[in-house]
């Protein structure tokens, strides 16, 4: 636990990365400096491929290294994104994410349909399960719908 109260601190950040409109691409960056009452590191990087026009797989991570008057702790987030451009007018794309502290694994699917110049539909499900070895326990399902439509009079 972190005591209340104001806190300042100053972060830098170090990156070096590729153009996202190759076909293999990525991006490195390294975040460090103060937090709280203490420090944290922070390395977050992304490998892209992009084998066509249609279809692009990500590989994300970021893992935090934090050292507190309250504690140390280590945090790993990994993921993993797919994106299918079925036609101009409708994507479908699927992110699952790995969290090494909370031992949770997270899904979030996406439909959009551009189904006229101003209008859009989005299905999105969110699914999310905990502790992969105590047998998948269920934390959380979501499953909205968004219609966008604007109107020019």
């Amino acid at each position: 636990m972190i005591p209340t109260g104001a806190y300042h601190w100053r972060r830098y950040r170090a990156e070096v990365g590729s153009a996202a409109k190759r076909k293999l691409g990525g991006q490195v960056a390294w975040y460090f400096g103060g937090f709280y009452d203490g420090q944290l590191d922070q390395i977050i990087w992304t490998g892209a491929w992009h084998p066509s026009a249609l279809v692009a797989v990500e590989l994300t991570g970021e893992r935090d290294v934090g050292d507190l008057r309250e504690g140390h702790f280590v945090q790993t987030v990994s993921g993993t994104r797919v994106r299918f451009n079925v036609s101009p007018d409708m994507q479908i794309s699927s992110y699952w994410q790995y969290d090494t502290l909370s031992k949770s694994v997270g899904t979030n699917s996406k439909l959009r349909w551009t189904f006229r110049a101003l209008g859009d539909l989005f299905v999105i499900y969110n699914h999310n399960v905990r502790d992969i070895q105590n047998r998948w326990q269920l934390d959380s399902n979501q499953l909205l719908v968004k219609l966008q439509y604007a109107l020019r009079y």
